[in-house]
């Protein structure tokens, strides 16, 4: 059993075997957990018996890098990192989550669909979301009379999976689309009757839930997809802050800007000023730090607390910023990625330091 003297933080996650999903990341949170004197622990729901306050989980070693299985103490406070999303293990969290009664930094989100429309009652975010419907019959002809390119969105998908592009052509309907297992596929059909079942199909072969969205014109360099990710994470005292942005961006032939995609990390104001001048980048970036933290902020009015937010923003060829998705259980290897190693490494100590500052704060 570990000792219960230090203060002990959870890491909730998918687990299957001795797999563990975000090991590396939970490694380096286990490297900031020891330098301020505190022990990580991760486990999934499987692992945890909250009635007799236990836990089979797993503790990394900093010296010889290896994993261990071990015992030990319900934690005191809890990191939500789960995110995997095979149905049957999403059930399982599901039903974990929903019946516990620990202590997380971080409450759990709407999918994409409620999510939007939860914005959409705000008088100003509402402004920079695209048009979404639901995906039913009917919805691509009634959206593709408006917009010439459309994207069909899983509800809970995450890193660009099972996203299809639909461009219109007068009667061609040219779509591109990321499978799971067949990488990208390409598909033209010549008539709306036809491209409307390919889509329909297409969600359904994906066993969830779609949205259908416009498509932005984000080309801000000639032949590529550019968009951003923004960072938001609490501080010690519990205030939003910017921890850092940055862009992202992608061949056109390519579905989305997502890394896992084909994508490249960019410096944000590099990518900016490729399209305009210094002044109008600034004002920008000025707009998305504000949308980001009016986003955060707005979220646990509804939705209870969290920690951090990685916020997907697209900015048009005009300079106009938009809301394309916001993940509560963000990636943060695009700052690495895009040479921001100092914000790399405040974007992993942030969320064991506002654990801390929580344990800290009910103490007194």
């Amino acid at each position: 059993m570990t000792s219960a003297i230090c203060p002990l933080i959870g890491v909730l996650t998918y687990r299957h075997g001795s797999f563990l999903a975000g090991s590396s990341y939970c490694a380096q949170l286990t490297e900031v957990a020891d330098r301020h004197k505190c022990v990580l622990i991760v486990y999934s729901p499987t692992d945890i018996d909250e009635a007799h306050g236990t836990v089979q989980g797993f503790r990394y070693n900093t010296h010889t890098k290896k994993w261990a299985r071990v015992q030990t103490r319900t934690p005191d406070i809890v990191y939500d990192r789960f995110s995997y999303m095979r149905r049957d293990a999403l059930r399982i969290y599901s039903a974990y989550r929903s019946k516990s009664r620990m202590r997380y930094v971080n409450n759990r989100f709407a999918h994409k669909w409620n999510a939007h429309r939860h914005f959409s009652h705000h008088p100003e975010l509402s402004r920079h979301l695209p048009v979404t419907v639901s995906l039913t019959s009917g919805a691509l002809g009634k959206l593709t009379r408006r917009f010439p390119l459309l994207y069909a969105k899983p509800v809970n998908g995450s890193g660009g999976k099972g996203i299809l592009r639909i461009r219109r052509h007068q009667q061609r309907f040219e779509m591109v689309g990321r499978s799971g297992k067949e990488g990208v596929i390409r598909h033209t059909a010549h008539s709306l009757e036809a491209a409307e079942r390919y889509v329909l199909t297409w969600a359904q072969q994906q066993k969830q839930t779609f949205v259908l969205q416009q498509g932005l014109s984000l080309s801000l360099i000639p032949g590529m997809i550019c968009d951003s990710r923004v960072l938001v994470q609490k501080d010690v005292c519990g205030q939003w802050c910017i921890t850092g942005m940055v862009g992202k961006q992608s061949p056109d032939r390519l579905v989305t800007s997502n890394l896992r995609s084909g994508g490249k990390a960019t410096s944000m104001l590099t990518l900016l000023t490729r399209r305009f001048s210094a002044e109008k980048a600034e004002s920008i970036m000025q707009s998305m730090q504000h949308i980001s933290l009016l986003l955060a902020s707005h979220i646990e009015s509804r939705f209870g607390n969290f920690l951090e937010f990685g916020i997907d923003l697209g900015i048009d060829t005009n300079g106009y910023v938009w809301i394309i998705e916001v993940n509560p259980k963000p990636n943060r290897e695009l700052f690495r990625l895009a040479g921001q190693h100092d914000t790399y490494k405040c974007a992993i100590e942030a969320p064991i330091l506002y654990a801390l500052s929580v344990l800290k704060m009910e103490k007194t």
